[in-house]
């Protein structure tokens, strides 16, 4: 093998591909080709980020989710050469999927977030310049994510469900005992949706124009209250900060450091005295 690919959905050698999962899922190959590539000496072949997607539209989500302007392209081959290899050489090693999730390259979380910061497009980072990074991030994900018949569903560890809301309105109460920091809701739910938590003293919603801004910010801030999807995950790998997660969803330790909080929490459980230090300190 010679050359790396990351295979995100279909038609991809044309240069814009149709369909794909959404930015915290396609993340994962990505990461893991570009790893493999720099262990192995080859060289990467341009991801195709962009694409076409219908049911956004019709489910009328603020984020279209097609990626035409969240990453500069300059990843690898392009062009010509890369539709070339793509369609006509045996010499290029493909990676798709999850497999393993964060698993085949945590350790190598400096080299990941080094890597993806080189090819987003840099107005996207910018967006997020002025962001308090002394906030709460809350992350909310509702969009196509189904509303479970009952709790058990998630607290059994079932992915792609939508949280309680009361559950993150007891996450907030808990911390407004204990801090006055900005509260920043991450969400594509509707302000009626999310009418209990905006509601609260301090509680705003945060919105910096794109998915991987979002990323980014949520990936800033002092404590992440995470949604049941890889969106969060990846803001918690990314920042390795203090994480809680609703009790059956955390997947996996993401955080290298021991001394770091990352767990799960219920309605009626005390926030652990590391998140309290971290919120006072603040």
């Amino acid at each position: 093998m010679r050359y790396t690919f990351v295979s995100l959905g279909r038609l991809e050698s044309l240069g814009v591909r149709l369909g794909g999962a959404g930015l915290g899922n396609i993340l994962f190959p990505w990461a893991r080709a570009i790893l493999y590539a720099k262990r192995n000496n080859l060289q990467r072949i341009q991801t195709t980020w962009r694409t076409l997607k219908i049911g956004t539209f019709l489910r009328c989500e603020r984020d279209k989710r097609m990626y035409f302007d969240l990453f500069t392209g300059k990843d690898g081959i392009s062009g010509i050469k890369k539709f070339l290899l793509l369609n006509f050489s045996n010499k290029v090693k493909i990676f798709s999927g999850m497999d393993g999730l964060f698993a085949p390259f945590k350790n190598e979380h400096a080299f990941i977030k080094s890597e993806l910061f080189k090819i987003i497009n840099p107005s996207h980072i910018n967006k997020v310049s002025g962001f308090n990074k002394k906030s709460i991030g809350i992350h909310i994900r509702m969009g196509d994510f189904e509303v479970p018949q009952d709790e058990q569903i998630l607290r059994d560890g079932n992915w792609n469900y939508r949280l309680p809301i009361k559950w993150y309105v007891a996450i907030i109460e808990q911390i407004r005992l204990i801090s006055n920091l900005p509260i920043c809701i991450f969400s594509d739910a509707s302000d009626q949706e999310l009418e209990d938590i905006l509601t609260i003293s301090n509680c705003r919603r945060a919105y910096f124009g794109s998915a991987i801004s979002d990323v980014i910010a949520l990936s800033r801030c002092k404590v992440l209250v995470s949604s049941a999807s890889t969106f969060s995950m990846w803001a918690s790998f990314l920042g390795q900060m203090p994480t809680i997660w609703f009790p059956g969803q955390l997947r996996q330790k993401l955080i290298i450091d021991h001394n770091i909080f990352e767990g799960e929490i219920d309605y009626t459980d005390k926030l652990p005295a590391t998140i309290i230090k971290t919120i006072a300190n603040a």
